[in-house]
């Protein structure tokens, strides 16, 4: 969890990048080749942001 006062660094959903997405989607990888029963196991990442107080879910983000 992220969190930043006021917009001067622009949107929140900015913070993700491909470098964050790629790390994510690594250690996502590494757990669940070690569960080989979720092998079949469809996996999204949701984002949730936070914009002047109010909670934005973006489902399958990546």
């Amino acid at each position: 969890m992220k969190s930043k006062s006021g917009t001067a660094f622009g949107d929140p959903l900015d913070m993700v990048g491909e470098e964050k997405v790629r790390r994510v989607r690594r250690a996502a990888e590494a757990w669940l080749a070690r569960r080989p029963e979720l092998a079949q196991m469809s996996v999204r990442f949701d984002v949730v942001v936070e914009r002047a107080g109010r909670l934005s879910c973006v489902r399958a983000a990546f």
